[in-house]
């Protein structure tokens, strides 16, 4: 091998790519007689067709649309021809055209994402975890996603014009809140799910939220803890956050005696200095999200606070990109549950079937530390399992 000027790298006659004979001549690819790019039975040095997987399935052309097309099962062929045509498409490396699927059946196979400016602008947390259920959702269905990403500002009629062009078969929303995107979604007749908002006028997918923070303060009373405080980032989107505050405030009378502090705050710094400042000081703060959580977590730690010696954090959501799960107790959220119930949602609807209105997944606390028991001291140390 020899370099080429600034043209990149030439190969001489014998440079041998593989375990077969192919060469790279000059700038040429030659295969040897029997050898193939595509492995297994693809054909050498052509592309192979559907008459092709019928031939070698044994099944007429038409049959392999069918069976590929996904329509096998309504038309009630038998599912071991179904898996023979399946084999030998799969040993051919045939795949169906997407363009001609699509002029056929009327459909793109292509599923929209809606996400608002403060949804996409990360990539770690909450939206970024649930961005890639999704995708691996969709994909699973053998279907492509287009997100669309809503600049601040932009208006519910443009973004709701991006979606609707004919090029996405449905809408995939998350969290919408006070978002007006929803209600011009089912003024036209768009086929649309929402994931995350229990107050959706879509059919949606989401989780018991005051189950989750119900377990929170049942674990905290249960290992002594006698003040915690709700901290949420301020939002216009009210939603889960708000449905997790009343659910806290319920848990709090219940189980203390007593109305229990809440915090709206901007970040982590005014988070953590809120609760400091406060008159008895909470022993413990339930944060509305993994991102709020694990920021005090970070910000405590530099300044010296003992957790979860001193103060207590619990987070939600459980989002292992943000190292959560490793230290802190949090609120597991099932987002590949969620992700891939909203999307057979959305196909079904495509279909013309009915779906039901509401979804509701259970959530796990998941506890990363030993905490004290109601038996020890207040200031009784408690190590990381």
């Amino acid at each position: 091998m020899e370099r080429c000027g600034s043209r990149g790298v030439r190969y001489d006659s014998n440079t041998v790519l593989g375990k077969s004979d192919t060469r790279l001549e000059g700038k040429s690819l030659r295969l040897a007689s029997g050898s193939s790019m595509l492995g297994g039975d693809a054909m050498a040095g052509k592309r192979p067709t559907r008459r092709d997987v019928a031939e070698k399935a044994g099944v007429a052309p038409s049959t392999v649309s069918l069976i590929l097309g996904d329509r096998s099962e309504a038309l009630g062929i038998a599912p071991a021809t179904r898996q023979r045509v399946e084999d030998a498409a799969k040993a051919l490396g045939y795949y169906p055209n997407r363009h001609i699927r699509a002029v056929r059946s009327g459909r793109t196979g292509i599923l929209g994402l809606y996400l608002r400016s403060d949804q996409w602008g990360t990539s770690t947390g909450y939206w970024a975890a649930m961005r890639g259920a999704l995708e691996r959702a969709v994909s699973e269905a053998d279907l492509q996603l287009l997100v669309h990403c809503a600049p601040e500002g932009c208006l519910t009629e443009e973004a709701f014009a991006r979606q609707a062009g004919g090029v996405v078969d449905g809408v995939i929303i998350l969290n919408s809140g006070q978002d007006p995107i929803a209600n011009r979604l089912i003024e036209t007749g768009m086929r649309a799910v929402e994931i995350g908002d229990r107050f959706s006028p879509l059919p949606y997918v989401a989780i018991d939220d005051a189950s989750g923070v119900v377990q929170t303060m049942e674990h905290l009373a249960a290992r002594g803890y006698r003040r915690p405080a709700f901290v949420n980032f301020q939002s216009p989107y009210e939603g889960n956050p708000r449905q997790r505050q009343e659910a806290f405030l319920e848990a709090g009378r219940r189980l203390f005696g007593e109305e229990s502090v809440c915090l709206e705050v901007r970040d982590e710094v005014q988070a953590l200095d809120g609760i400091l400042a406060l008159d008895p000081r909470p022993d413990a703060a339930v944060c509305s999200s993994d991102e709020l959580a694990f920021g005090m977590l970070s910000l405590a730690r530099s300044r010296g606070i003992r957790v979860p010696e001193e103060l207590a954090l619990v987070g939600f959501d459980c989002i292992p990109t943000l190292g959560a799960t490793l230290t802190m107790t949090s609120v597991c959220t099932p987002m590949g549950d969620m992700a891939r119930l909203g999307v057979q949602k959305l196909l079904d609807l495509i279909e013309g079937k009915a779906v039901a209105a509401a979804t509701i997944l259970p959530v796990t606390l998941f506890v990363a530390f030993r905490e004290r028991s109601p038996s020890d001291d207040f200031d009784a140390l408690r190590t990381a399992l």
